[in-house]
Order: structure tokens, then C-alpha cells, then sequence
């Protein structure tokens, strides 16, 4: 008889060599993924057009692997080979999908968007710090030309051409769906915003002439974050222009803030919010990094995390009171005020210029701002060059105030630099998901509310955990709502919990 040792080793599966090359594609995309982190917190300024040729040849390097005729031949192997488990033909289902549309898209161009994006997003800080929007406007007229390109590449018959730009961030969500849904929140949202400034001319603030210092907030932030479930041991915080969380590995989660040393609650939720997303990331299969099961499945999943944390969890009465006494460690002149302050400063209800400070009930229309002009941009009806009065016009509409300049206007977000055209929607998706999860949560786990009122978050991150984190890209969006909710996405929970806010706040 032979000895085992001696025996020829079976040849991998195609499925097995299959996931091999989908990881080393996953390892160039998180190489691309380390040099955007760089060109947020830390590279010069002058550094940016060798960066954004270093970004253009791992995008050539990426498409080259997964449209090269290896991952065609591996995947027609594989979607034919038996006894695939679930979650094989869940990778194998994805990476279809990934390759047909990839294989849609011409390399040269796929390289051309990376350089494009890569100095734009310079062009953008720089048209940011001036509040020049004319410094942007060349780069951004260019960018929405590729968007509308990369839509007629990859869509399928679509209504819209919106409608593939909103399927890469959003699988199954269409145009048509979309401005429904927005048709119907706008009235209902303004007349919230209504009855919320009516309540009274005053507006709860913090006390006067404070500072804040950064470093104090760094403290405070990290116990939080800490506190809540983020692990420091494969994560970080930095600072960066725009907040924003991003992977670069399996054990590799980058999380990033901004600071106001007169407001040291605008990282504190910039925190909270780029937590959820970290917490997310987390919670996916590190075994299956790179591979779909170990993937995030859509941004407004992705966004349901980050808004239940900044909001539900971050902006609850009790949560004010039990992190008081660090506030007051971390910043001794809040020694005069009371969590209950704190926490009517944290829910205040105002209109206001700016998307990532605004409030709960305002923030939707920013949402809603940013998607009917994004539509307009990639459907024609709109010029890069007019963005700025466009944008001021609708508003005016929404808000009732004029932009006192770009910076605070049409330049405020760093989505179109980076060719995100189709990402916006997301937000408002996630608050309706979130408030829903958070219902969800509430019903099953009968000791929630009391338990984040003692500070222990561990019960809701873990039914976070079972529920979404841990199932990766096995179902769609809508059918994920539906098995964790026990139905599909709704505006009903996201209404009640604004009003029900506006009643004690």
C-alpha cells in the first residue's frame, strides 16, 4: 500500500482557484485603497499628480486581472463544477457579475477615470480652501462626460442612465424607485422641519467662548469609539478634509474625522458615524476578505450602520449622561452644563448649510438636494459650469436660505471628486434602514434600552453582527431588510422616530 504522504495531492477545484485569483485581485484593489488613505491624511500636496498616476496603473492592474481570460475560464469552471456549497455560489454568482461588467468597460478608460478622479479630488480641495468652485469646474465637467460614459458601458436597457451609476452603489435600486421615494419624504420631511423651528427661536448652544483642543478630543472620541465595540487593535483614527472609513485588509480598518476646537461634537459624531462603518467592516469573515460572503453588500446597508450609531445610539438622552463626566475630564469648562444640555445641543433643529453637521430632521434634504441635481448632471439637463446656481436656486427651495459661498455650497462634499455619481441616495436609504434595524433590535432584544443607557453596547453590535455584518453579500439589500426586519425598507419607523424626537427634544 502507498503511503498517504506519498500520494499525489488532489488538484485544486476550479472554485478553489477561483477564490485564489479573486484574493489576489482584492490585494491590488486594497493597494489602491492604502494610496487614497495616504492622499487624505498624509501625502503633500504636491504629491498629487504622481498620485494619481500610481492610482491610474493599479486600476489598469485590476481590471487587466479580472478580465483577463484566466478569471473567464476559472468562472465557466467553476459555475459548472457540482457540490458547491451556498456560499460558493454566492462568490460565484458576484464574481460573475463583476466580471460581465468589468469586461464592459474599455481598460484605457477604466485608467483614464482613476487619473481623473485622482486630480480632481485636488482640484477639489483646492477649490474647497478658496471657495473658487471655477478651480473645480473643468475637472468636474470631465468627470460627470466619464460617468455618463461609464453608464452607457454597463447598463442594460436601463430607464436611465442614472440608473447604472445608482446599481454599482445600490444593487437593484432604480432611478424611477428613487425619486418616488424622495417625492413622497420631501413634504413630510419639510413639514417636520417646520413644526421643529417653530417651537421656539432659541436653539440650544454650547457655552460661550469655549475651546476645544484637539488633542482632548482625540481622547474623548477614542474611548467612545472604543466603548462602542470598534476594535483599535485592527483599526485607527486620522484626520482627513472629509470624514471617511475604508478597509485595506482583512485586520486593517481606517477611520478618519475632522475637528472644530469651537464644537468638539462635530467629531464626536463624525466619529460615531465613520464607526458604524467600521463596525460593519469588522464584523465581516476576515477568512473571507476579498471573496463576496466577505464583502459589504450595498452603501445603504453600509449607511443604516453608520446613521443607527450617530443617531440612535450617539444622540439619546442617556447616552449624554453616561459619557458626561468624560466630557467634563476631557473639557473642564463644560462643568457648568448638564447632559440634558449637551444632548438638546446634540438633537437642535435647524437649517443649515452644511450635509455632515446637519441635523436628523434636515438632513434628508440635503440628501434629496444632492440627488435630483446628480440625476440632472448625468441625464443632461444640467452643465458642470451651472452646478453653482443650480445648486443655490434648489436651496433656496428646500431650505429657505441663500449660500453665503461654494465652500459651504456646491463644493462642501467630496463624492463627485472622487466619480462617486450615484452614492448620495444611500444616506437617506440608510436612515430609513437604520431606524427600521434599530426597531428590529428593540423587539428582540427585550433589555436594549436599558442597556445603552448603562453604556453597554455589546447586545445591539451583536444582533448587528448576526443580522447584517456576518451575512456579507448572501442577500440583496431588500431581501436582507426583510429577513432582519421582517420587512422590506419603508419610510413608517424612520417617520415615527423623527417625531417621536421632536416631541421631547
Amino acid at each position: 500500500m502507498i503511503p498517504l504522504s506519498d500520494k499525489m495531492a488532489e488538484p485544486p477545484s476550479a472554485y478553489d482557484q477561483l477564490t485564489k485569483h479573486l484574493g489576489e485581485i482584492a490585494i491590488v484593489g486594497s493597494i489602491g485603497s492604502l494610496l487614497h488613505w495616504d492622499q487624505e491624511t498624509g501625502m503633500p500636496h504636491a504629491g498629487g499628480e504622481w498620485r494619481a498616476e500610481q492610482l491610474a496603473w493599479i486600476a489598469n492592474r485590476q481590471h487587466a486581472l479580472l478580465t483577463h481570460v484566466r478569471t473567464r475560464d476559472l468562472l465557466e469552471a467553476a459555475e459548472t463544477e457540482g457540490n458547491l456549497t451556498s456560499d460558493a455560489m454566492v462568490n460565484v454568482q458576484w464574481a460573475r457579475r463583476d466580471y460581465d461588467r468589468a469586461t464592459r468597460l474599455p481598460a484605457a478608460f477604466v485608467e483614464e477615470c482613476a487619473r481623473t478622479e485622482s486630480l480632481a479630488h485636488e482640484s477639489w480641495k483646492a477649490a474647497r480652501i478658496t471657495s473658487d468652485f471655477s478651480i473645480f469646474a473643468p475637472m468636474l465637467h470631465k468627470l460627470v462626460d466619464q460617468a455618463r460614459l461609464r453608464a452607457d458601458y454597463i447598463s442594460e436597457q436601463a430607464a436611465s442612465p442614472y440608473d447604472a451609476l445608482l446599481d454599482l452603489h445600490e444593487p437593484g435600486a432604480t432611478t424611477a424607485e428613487v425619486s418616488a421615494l424622495f417625492d413622497t419624504l420631501t413634504p413630510q420631511l419639510s413639514e417636520l422641519v417646520e413644526l421643529a423651528t417653530q417651537k421656539g427661536s432659541s436653539l440650544p448652544t454650547l457655552p460661550d467662548g469655549l475651546e476645544y483642543p484637539v488633542e482632548a478630543q482625540r481622547r474623548f472620541n477614542h474611548v467612545i469609539a472604543e466603548a462602542i465595540g470598534f476594535d483599535f487593535g485592527s483599526g485607527r483614527i486620522d484626520t482627513s478634509t472629509h470624514p471617511f472609513c475604508t478597509r485595506l485588509g482583512a485586520m486593517d480598518h481606517r477611520l478618519t474625522t475632522r475637528y472644530d476646537t469651537r464644537d468638539f461634537t462635530s467629531s464626536l459624531y463624525g466619529v460615531l458615524h465613520e464607526c458604524g462603518h467600521g463596525l460593519y467592516e469588522q464584523g465581516l469573515d476576515a477568512g473571507s476578505y476579498g471573496l463576496p460572503v466577505g464583502s459589504a453588500i450595498s452603501l445603504g446597508i453600509h449607511e443604516s450602520q453608520s446613521r443607527l450609531w450617530e443617531n440612535h445610539v450617539g444622540r439619546r438622552l442617556d447616552f449624554w449622561e453616561q459619557w458626561f463626566p468624560l466630557a467634563v475630564d476631557c473639557f473642564p469648562g463644560l462643568l457648568g452644563s448638564t447632559p440634558h444640555e449637551l444632548w438638546q445641543y446634540a438633537n437642535r433643529v435647524q437649517r443649515s448649510f452644511i450635509r455632515v453637521e446637519a441635523d436628523e430632521v434636515t438632513y434628508d434634504l440635503h440628501i434629496i438636494l444632492r440627488f435630483r441635481l446628480e440625476r440632472a448632471l448625468i441625464e443632461g439637463d444640467v452643465e458642470a459650469k451651472d452646478i453653482p446656481g443650480e445648486w443655490n436656486t434648489l436651496f433656496q427651495q428646500l431650505f429657505g436660505q441663500q449660500i453665503p459661498n461654494d465652500s459651504m455650497g456646491c463644493l462642501q462634499d467630496v463624492h463627485w471628486s472622487m466619480g462617486g455619481f450615484g452614492y448620495f441616495s444611500t444616506y437617506t436609504q440608510g436612515n430609513l434602514n437604520a431606524a427600521q434595524l434599530m426597531q428590529a433590535a428593540r423587539k428582540a432584544v427585550v433589555t436594549l434600552d436599558q442597556d445603552l443607557a448603562d453604556g453597554n453596547y455589546s447586545s445591539l453590535l451583536s444582533w448587528l453582527r448576526k443580522h447584517v455584518h456576518s451575512q456579507g453579500m448572501r442577500h440583496v439589500p431588500k431581501e436582507l431588510m426583510q429577513r432582519a426586519t421582517g420587512e422590506p425598507t419603508a419610510t413608517t419607523a424612520y417617520l415615527r422616530h423623527l417625531k417621536q424626537k421632536l416631541q421631547f427634544v
